[in-house]
């Protein structure tokens, strides 16, 4: 197993088991995440550990039951960075029928001789809008006028 498998099998723990401490191990002290509805710049503090127990909660409310890692395409950019793009299936099971959603999600990881962690990540998908097309949370509201 490489050292970016063994990360992705701890960030599959993390991803299943919503254990803050294994979470934010898994990041560097700033990073950026991007979807295609844009990009933010987040600080793995303690606001991002609280944050942690509420997608535990919105996750669990809409019949979530595990998340895998299916592949991971490893692209070496040189001696501390890597790009990885890793493609997970969620399964949700709402009043106890489960349902698969597959997902591309790509990371930069930098290793600074300890470890690789996160410094940033392209989700390929708008999960929202995914989980909302498959019918695991409502619509978004129209706005007045709309």
């Amino acid at each position: 197993m490489t050292p970016i498998e063994q990360f992705f099998a701890h960030y599959e723990r993390g991803a299943n088991t919503f254990d803050p401490e294994l979470i934010c191990a898994e990041f560097t002290e700033v990073f950026l995440g991007a979807d295609p509805n844009g990009v933010v710049c987040l600080r793995n503090d303690q606001a991002f550990r609280d944050a942690i127990p509420l997608r535990q909660a919105f996750f669990r409310d809409i019949g979530f039951r595990s998340a895998k890692v299916l592949d991971i395409a490893e692209t070496p950019l040189d001696a501390r960075y890597t790009l990885a793009k890793v493609h997970w299936r969620m399964v949700f099971a709402p009043q106890g029928a489960p349902r698969e959603f597959e997902f591309y999600i790509s990371y930069v990881l930098f290793d600074p001789g300890s470890g690789p962690k996160v410094v940033f990540y392209i989700s390929h998908e708008d999960e929202q809008q995914v989980m909302r097309d498959g019918g695991l949370i409502p619509p978004l509201e129209a706005k007045d006028g709309a």
